[in-house]
């Protein structure tokens, strides 16, 4: 006879969290963060609201936890990616090429991204907080930078390290606004491309956030 394991309370609350989290961020990218209701997030993870209100302050709180989530999903993706790959040329591209491929494979999350964004930028504590989160990005886009210039026996201070892992995202980020507005103007080779040129010429620099 198979005897199922009895959740403790927080492995419970844990579940919950999670499931309320994933279901927020399919209706959030599928009506947008305005019009998206917790009536709808609740109701596509089969609870009730109340068990949104047990988990987070509200529906600015539960975004901000589904945008530490996704954060979290892709610095993973970019390291499996980077991973992947057997030289440094190729781990520049792959990372590149992984951003590109989220951008055609998750359509909807850029403009839900830019929508909350917009909204944040408006209400300094708000602010503060998408920063927090979008700030390990750009660590990690530093991280990557790092990576490359030891792989290529570079030395370079904290603050180029910074700088490039600044640069990386600002390019990344840049290509996927003119992408959402005309997807064939940025050839999904483009990132790649350009990150494999400057690397070429300033070592050390090579990723995508």
């Amino acid at each position: 006879m198979t005897t199922t394991k009895r959740l403790t309370r927080d492995e419970q609350r844990a579940r919950t969290r999670a499931r309320l989290i994933a279901s927020a961020r399919t209706v959030f990218a599928r009506r947008g963060y305005h019009r998206a209701s917790l009536e709808d997030i609740s109701e596509e993870a089969g609870y009730s609201t109340g068990a949104i209100y047990s988990n987070f302050d509200g529906k600015e709180d539960l975004f901000l936890a589904v945008l530490e989530r996704h954060v979290a999903d892709r610095v993973e993706a970019v390291h499996r990616a980077v991973a992947a790959a057997s030289t440094p040329a190729e781990r520049v591209r792959a990372a590149a090429d992984d951003w590109m491929r989220f951008l055609r494979e998750d359509p909807d999350w850029y403009p839900l991204f830019i929508e909350f964004w917009a909204y944040a930028v408006r209400d300094p504590q708000l602010r503060d907080q998408v920063a927090e989160r979008f700030r390990v990005i750009l660590d990690n886009n530093a991280g990557l930078v790092r990576a490359r210039a030891e792989e290529l026996g570079v030395p370079v201070t904290d603050e180029v390290v910074a700088m490039g892992g600044l640069y990386v995202t600002a390019l990344a980020d840049g290509l996927a606004l003119i992408k959402l507005l005309d997807p064939g103007a940025v050839p999904d080779e483009f990132l790649a491309d350009a990150m494999s040129g400057l690397a070429a010429v300033r070592p050390g620099v090579g990723d995508a956030g």
